[in-house]
């Protein structure tokens, strides 16, 4: 029977991404059992492998590798102003491939930011994916609607709150408002006064104002300057949310002074770190809405802002909008396969294959040395950047439920499931247009300009160096991807190992220098060395022992290494198709499974073929 998100994803052919995610398993490879039974550093043992491996890239399509100028970045140059991609991305990029193809463990941390995932899901269609999370938004919050004395109605979030938020050494406090915030209209005289004085009030911002009440309506309201008459007025501040929307008036909201002698409101610190987080994350469309991203920033020292709070299921949200981003119940951590959070919750980390071979550092003082080391990649010949091209970057973010979870679920499903390993798709060039406020400027080198390096190794087991070369190498016909603008198209690299060499400790003490004689594999070594591997850790992964490249999730890896798809199919949605998709984003495994399908159902059919198709339609009817 087929889930009702599948039927959906069958009819809506608009769920695309430039992105797709390799699923996790529920195996993790562990080659040892403890730190002490890794090989040491200060020798070098005869039964395992040491030399190097010796790479060349070319570029299928313009790469960029930013020098990390944020207003003028160009492509990086290493100390003798060669153009080069830095061993560290190329560290990076073999790192990233083994922690798939090594079936590691997925860290919090390390591998994935363990923060509450915020959201505000207000107009979603009743036969949206985020319809149910508009009903617990709107719980959460108690909407409801009201009627004004002219007889129109609005919305409010009666849950909502109003107060002050400031920081007192390094934490935080929120100091609820004497009397409720009060609405004010945009077209208030005073306000339109205010508007046209200071050109920021249409902005985002906080005016510090003195204001009058008659009853419940704001009678007078003007800007406070300090030194002047109070009077007969009150204190308070006037939040500007923004510009107005559509026909929709956006009102203005007041509020009264603090309230000296209510208890201030602790936040915890995770409900922090989950804040910074999602205003990190939208930082790009808050600045491409003509905003200062940090108006939304936590106070300094000594600062205090105005903002709306709410407490629910025990945490604190805030924010400068009315209708705030509150949290999902879980965090992201919960969404990883049982086994991997069951290595998570040993009081000593469980040591797999990345972490083995490219070393590690905890918080708990364990270290250990990476046993590879990566040159520079340096750019052979004289390439010339391209002339700059602009582009919005903006990559997938996991607010983004129906991408970044498996199944159709969200953060409030007690089953949900995160997709895994995130993965750009090969496409050609495809620019995505934006305002110039968060377009980023790139100058990449052209296609076709050759990098070439040197990938050291030392002490490194059989099966270990296999993983290294495989993740170097990949699997026949596949790409790997470096630098900047991936969802673009960017960074599309062709890698080959040119040589593999091998030292001979025994020879190497022997001679007294370095100097001694490399022994020089040729392809099959290379093959040989990844069979090695592939061989033996999939009889690990598994009961039934079966190499590697036979579990769907590595098929799906190298499907995407492999693939070159269209942009029109990996191209992000517009905010319309965002606001109304009815299923998740299809996974790599259906993708791969359909185009198989429909590449047989082309393929011409031998006799041999016909006659068998035709034996399992008719059987002896046939055969008479």
């Amino acid at each position: 029977m087929r889930l009702d998100w599948e039927v959906n994803m069958a009819a809506d052919k608009r769920v695309r991404a430039p992105y797709n995610f390799i699923p996790l398993s529920e195996k993790v490879l562990l080659p040892y059992n403890s730190i002490e039974e890794l090989p040491p550093h200060d020798r070098m043992d005869p039964a395992l492998k040491t030399g190097e491996i010796h790479v060349s890239m070319v570029a299928d399509t313009p790469v960029f590798v930013s020098d990390g100028d944020k207003n003028e970045p160009h492509f990086f140059r290493g100390n003798n102003g060669k153009y080069m991609i830095p061993g560290s991305t190329i560290r990076g990029m073999v790192r990233e491939n083994m922690q798939i193809l090594g079936f590691g463990l997925m860290r919090t941390g390390e591998d994935l930011e363990d923060v509450q995932i915020y959201f505000r899901e207000i107009a979603s269609a009743r036969e949206s994916v985020g319809n149910a999370l508009k009903e617990y938004y709107r719980s959460a919050l108690d909407v409801q609607t009201k009627r004004t004395a002219s007889g129109s109605t609005y919305t409010i979030p009666q849950n909502v709150c109003a107060g002050y938020l400031r920081r007192e050494g390094q934490s935080y406090k929120i100091y609820p408002t004497k009397i409720p915030y009060i609405r004010v209209s945009r077209n208030h005289p005073d306000v339109v006064l205010l508007q046209t004085k200071h050109e920021s009030a249409d902005n985002a911002c906080v005016v510090k104002v003195l204001y009058q009440m008659e009853g419940e309506r704001v009678k007078h309201i003007s800007r406070h300057v300090e030194g002047t008459s109070v009077g007969q007025m009150m204190k308070g501040f006037l939040l500007y949310t923004g510009n107005p929307v559509g026909r929709k008036e956006n009102h203005l909201y007041l509020f009264p002074e603090a309230d000296a002698d209510a208890i201030p409101l602790d936040i915890s610190r995770e409900d922090i770190i989950s804040y910074t987080e999602d205003w990190e994350n939208r930082r790009n469309s808050l600045r491409g809405g003509g905003y200062d991203p940090d108006f939304w920033a936590l106070p300094e020292g000594g600062e205090q802002k105005p903002v709306f709070y709410l407490r629910h299921e025990g945490h604190t949200y805030w924010g400068m909008s009315l209708f705030l981003r509150i949290g999902y119940v879980h965090p992201i951590s919960d969404g990883l396969p049982q086994r991997h959070r069951e290595l998570q919750s040993l009081s000593e980390m469980p040591i797999d294959y990345p972490h083995a071979i490219l070393g590690f550092a905890e918080d708990d003082g364990r270290a250990y040395r990476s046993r590879v080391s990566f040159s520079d990649f340096g750019a052979e010949g004289n390439p010339q950047e391209m002339p700059e091209l602009r582009t919005v970057l903006g990559g997938p973010k996991p607010s983004y439920y129906p991408g970044y979870l498996a199944d159709g679920k969200n953060y409030n499903d007690e089953d949900f499931r995160i997709r895994g390993y995130k993965q750009y798709w090969l496409k050609e060039l495809q620019l995505t247009e934006g305002k110039d406020t968060v377009a980023s400027k790139l100058r990449p080198l052209p296609k076709g300009t050759k990098f070439s390096g040197v990938v050291r190794y030392k002490n490194l087991t059989d099966e270990e160096l296999g993983l290294l070369l495989w993740s170097l190498r990949l699997e026949d016909g596949c790409y790997q991807t470096i630098g900047m603008g991936k969802p673009c198209g960017l960074g599309r690299m062709k890698l080959t190992i040119r040589e593999l060499k091998e030292f001979s400790p025994t020879e190497l003490y022997l001679s007294g220098s370095f100097s001694a004689t490399a022994q020089v594999h040729d392809s099959e070594a290379v093959n040989k060395y990844i069979e090695i591997y592939d061989a033996a850790a999939g009889g690990k992964s598994s009961k039934k022992p079966s190499p590697l490249h036979k579990r769907k999730e590595l098929k799906d890896f190298f499907f995407m290494k492999k693939e070159i798809r269209t942009a029109e199919d990996t191209s992000y949605m517009t905010l319309d198709e965002y606001r109304n998709i009815r299923s998740p984003l299809p996974t790599v495994q259906a993708i791969r499974e359909d185009e198989e399908t429909r590449a047989a159902e082309a393929k011409p059919m031998s006799e041999d073929e016909m006659r068998a198709a035709l034996l399992a339609k008719f059987g002896s009817k046939y055969k008479k």
